[in-house]
């Protein structure tokens, strides 16, 4: 798990940081740790990287940029981090929501209620990862949301990603990835083609047409299976 904080107080950026060492540690957990002073040098990692971390606590009032200003940044990023505001007021907690916050934390109750809602920002993630499709691209590990998927191609070892912003290049056994998948609404049409069935706009007797536009081959030995899958995703 990689973890942010960020707080223009140092005092709180290093209590934060101790809390979370000695979670971690009590139960037993590993983690990346990264500290910002400077909310604009956390966002240089958004320009390397568009989801450089899964959870973030970020204090609200900051000089410069705010922490509610900052979460906006970093939703036009990354959708699926883990946002916790730490503040000393409660009266941003509403628009906490427009930036999808998992949870609010006052300064006041560090002591008391940090550790719990590590805890919970931790469970919340552990359970992401299984909606998640996580492999090797050159020297990097990338994970990405199961349902920006569209489809796998595999020709000869190296499996191609389709995803909503692109795509990756990995060496794989499509088979492989598609018994890591199974009951993850992902069907088999054809014997080089994996198919997200909720990215499915229709079928015809020997095609699918995908809802970005993509249209792929149907073989004969999927073409049932397919629709049966095709009209459980729609459940």
């Amino acid at each position: 798990m990689r973890i942010a904080i960020c707080d223009d107080e140092t005092h709180i950026l290093d209590l934060l940081y101790e809390k979370t060492r000695a979670v971690l540690a009590q139960d037993n957990k590993t983690a990346d740790i990264s500290l910002f002073s400077d909310p604009q040098k956390l966002l240089v990692c958004y320009k390397k990287d568009d989801a450089p971390f899964d959870l973030l606590f970020l204090d609200i009032r900051m000089k410069g940029l705010d922490g509610l200003q900052l979460a906006e940044k970093i939703r036009e990023k990354d959708r699926n981090a883990i946002l916790v505001f730490i503040t000393a007021s409660a009266e941003y907690v509403f628009r906490g929501y427009e930036v999808k916050a998992f949870r609010y934390l006052m300064k006041n109750e560090l002591d008391y209620g940090f550790a719990k809602v590590l805890r919970d920002c931790i469970a919340e993630w552990e359970n992401s990862e299984s909606d998640r499709f996580t492999f090797q691209f050159g020297a990097e590990t990338i994970s990405l949301d199961l349902q920006d998927i569209y489809y796998f191609e595999s020709k000869k070892r190296i499996v191609t990603i389709y995803q909503s912003q692109g795509s990756y290049r990995t060496y794989a056994k499509l088979d492989d990835i598609e018994n890591t998948l199974i009951d993850k609404d992902f069907i088999r049409c054809h014997q080089s083609f994996l198919v997200n069935a909720r990215k499915i706009a229709r079928l015809s007797a020997q095609e699918i047409h995908l809802k970005n536009g993509v249209v792929i081959p149907v073989s004969k030995k999927y073409k049932q299976s397919v629709g049966e899958a095709y009209l459980w995703s729609l459940r």
